[in-house]
């Protein structure tokens, strides 16, 4: 979700997603900005994003070029957030960043804002009004710590939530758990017929990081950014707990074996959930887009399957909820000459038919607060519930999803996959992850 300051560890190699449109270059040779362009001579921006997916990206462009055939985008696209970064960080460094690129609230949003222009400074040249519509708390968490503002924030997300096949659960006489010891005992029944424990993908950072932070609330409510601020240590009591809870859940056997060599993508959701090899895949809030029908589970082992969303149980002392943040904001590259039109389509995917479009795919919470998704009529009840939970859950979410220093998140990521497999015991792990909060500059 995020939502969304440098969500991933380490950088993974570089590699083409089948998109729309294949493309990158700088555009920041000299000359006026290009205007909006003209049916002969039509603006073309690059755009480099994790998200949306092909299958969204498809629709809303389609949407964005019937509202200005004029502007043409040529998107590059990787469901990897370290190829993302790593391609991003080499580009923008030497000068040859796209017009427009994407950004959480978090890291990003520090280590990327100073390639990107003053967004607020671009909003109100060309979005008269739009600071009337977008949520005030999605501008803050886009507006790095020299108070400038670098990205217009688009949708919200948040965790921990779990993914289930009520069917799969239905044909083995397991209902849908509501606690942590109820999960435990569905997860028993379902392997005892040979199913596979909960999928995690432990070996992306930012999905452990994700579950450090929304457990540690429930051990201490807002200890983990006081600590990341530097005015707690790591190695306090509730960061004990947190981390004995996390050896606990692993020991209960309640993922998979193998977890930490698991990515989310393909492997936990893919090869795993939409396989129908198990029946809960825990996840961020913007995967309630498959309890509906979509391109993305169309043609999969579950396409005929009901599909729910529940938030994952409680494991701690206080049930703190889900966290929450921007999960995605564009940015605009300070040294483009097309910005009136990477503008338009800002607007597009903030307060017009491109939000309206994104939203209705579940990615994410919309930070437009006069827009709400529209369901369709005939979804399950399970589909409808599970929209219901995640919109209050999110909307009423007072919790940060993301801490602002990668080097944190690297090392809090590192710390659990250690506990993980063994090689290093609670208090180590605290201990090399306060030695690194120590030496960050802050």
């Amino acid at each position: 979700m995020s939502k969304m300051k440098k969500m991933v560890a380490a950088f993974g190699a570089v590699a083409m997603s089948v998109g729309l449109f294949a493309g990158c270059g700088s555009s920041s040779s000299g000359g006026a900005d290009e205007g909006l362009g003209t049916l002969d001579k039509p603006v073309t921006l690059t755009f480099w994003t994790w998200q949306p997916t092909d299958a969204q990206w498809k629709s809303i462009y389609a949407s964005f070029q019937k509202k200005y055939p004029n502007i043409k985008i040529k998107w590059w696209r990787t469901s990897e957030m370290s190829d993302y970064q790593k391609k991003l960080q080499t580009a923008m460094a030497g000068g040859d960043g796209p017009d427009m690129f994407g950004v959480q609230a978090g890291s990003t949003v520090e280590q990327y804002g100073r390639f990107a222009d003053d967004m607020k400074k671009l909003a109100d040249q060309y979005m008269p009004g739009w600071d009337s519509k977008v949520a005030e708390g999605a501008v803050e968490q886009t507006t790095n710590a020299d108070g400038k503002m670098v990205a217009m924030p688009t949708i919200t997300s948040g965790s921990e939530y779990i993914l289930y096949n009520k069917t799969l659960l239905d044909e083995n006489g397991v209902k849908v758990p509501s606690t942590y010891d109820e999960l435990l005992a569905a997860n028993k029944t379902l392997t005892s017929k040979g199913l596979m424990p909960l999928a995690l993908g432990a070996k992306d950072g930012w999905h452990l990081d994700d579950i450090f932070v929304w457990l540690s609330n429930q051990y201490g409510e807002g200890d983990v950014y006081d600590a990341a601020a530097g005015k707690k240590s790591f190695t306090d009591k509730t960061f004990v707990k947190t981390m004995k809870a996390w050896k606990q859940m692993i020991d209960d056997g309640l993922f998979q074996d193998g977890a930490v060599g698991t990515s989310t993508y393909p492997d936990a959701r893919d090869n795993y959930f939409y396989a129908r090899k198990t029946a809960f895949f825990p996840t961020g809030s913007w995967h309630v887009s498959a309890v509906l029908p979509n391109d993305e589970t169309k043609g999969t082992a579950i396409e005929k399957d009901e599909l729910g969303m529940m938030e994952f149980p409680t494991v701690g002392d206080k049930d703190t909820g889900p966290t929450t943040g921007v999960d995605f904001g564009l940015c605009v590259n300070k040294d483009s000459k097309k910005k009136e039109a990477a503008m338009k389509f800002i607007e597009f995917m903030t307060t017009g038919d491109g939000q309206q479009e994104w939203i209705n795919t579940l990615q994410g919470a919309p930070v437009d607060k006069d827009m709400k998704v529209e369901v369709p009529d005939d979804a399950t009840e399970s589909a409808k519930a599970s929209i219901d939970l995640v919109t209050k859950g999110q909307a009423e979410s007072k919790l940060a999803r993301k801490l602002t220093s990668q080097e944190l998140n690297d090392e809090i990521a590192v710390q659990m996959q250690n506990i993980y497999t063994g090689d290093a015991t609670v208090d180590s792990a605290l201990k090399s992850i306060q030695t690194v909060n120590e030496g960050i500059d802050r």
